[in-house]
């Protein structure tokens, strides 16, 4: 929803990484926690779940922080300030990762699922290879040599937003003879 999810025009990147979601064991939440653990960078989780005590005994480092919900326009300054979403799990789509880029922010994501149609590798954020913590370390560390451009992103994140939706789906209605 890009009525709700764009770059905050205030926001001030500040230095932290983000994961956001359903605290559930298959969406790598856990791989993520340890990657930051040895990284010693500071990471915020936004969610609930089942998986929230074993991961909060999980993080040991004091640069991971736990956030249990927070309203839209929070979570939009969240993704606007921050300096990259961490994206380790297969999704049908993915769509916490759209709305990280609807705000202008690039998407270090797990190459599977449906994170190969959102992020445009090197443009719109970087894909690694394995679910393991030293994938997302390698991700980070690449990542921070690399320059991205938050407006080119946020424009991409577009091509998934409600109004392309309806456009995409009356026009293919539209060409299969079907009136509407």
């Amino acid at each position: 929803d890009t009525d709700i999810f764009y770059p905050e025009p205030l926001s001030k990147q500040k230095d932290y990484y983000l994961m956001v979601g359903r605290l559930l064991y298959y969406k790598g939440f856990d791989i993520g926690v340890k990657a930051f653990n040895r990284l010693k960078k500071p990471l915020k989780i936004i969610g609930r779940g089942p998986e929230e005590e074993k991961l909060k005994k999980l993080a040991v480092s004091p640069y991971i922080e736990f956030i249990q919900s927070v309203s839209d326009s929070e979570l939009r300054m969240l993704y606007s300030n921050a300096k990259a979403f961490i994206f380790p799990q297969i999704e049908d789509f993915g769509l916490v990762a759209a709305e990280a880029q609807a705000c202008g922010l690039p998407v270090l994501a797990y190459n599977k699922g449906g994170s190969t149609e959102i992020v445009e590798d090197r443009k719109t954020g970087l894909f690694f290879n394995e679910q393991t913590p030293e994938a997302i370390i390698g991700a980070v560390n690449d990542f921070e040599k690399t320059r991205f451009d938050r407006n080119y992103i946020s424009e991409r994140a577009k091509r998934f937003s409600k109004k392309e939706f309806k456009r995409r789906f009356s026009e293919l209605v539209q060409r299969s003879g079907y009136l509407v």
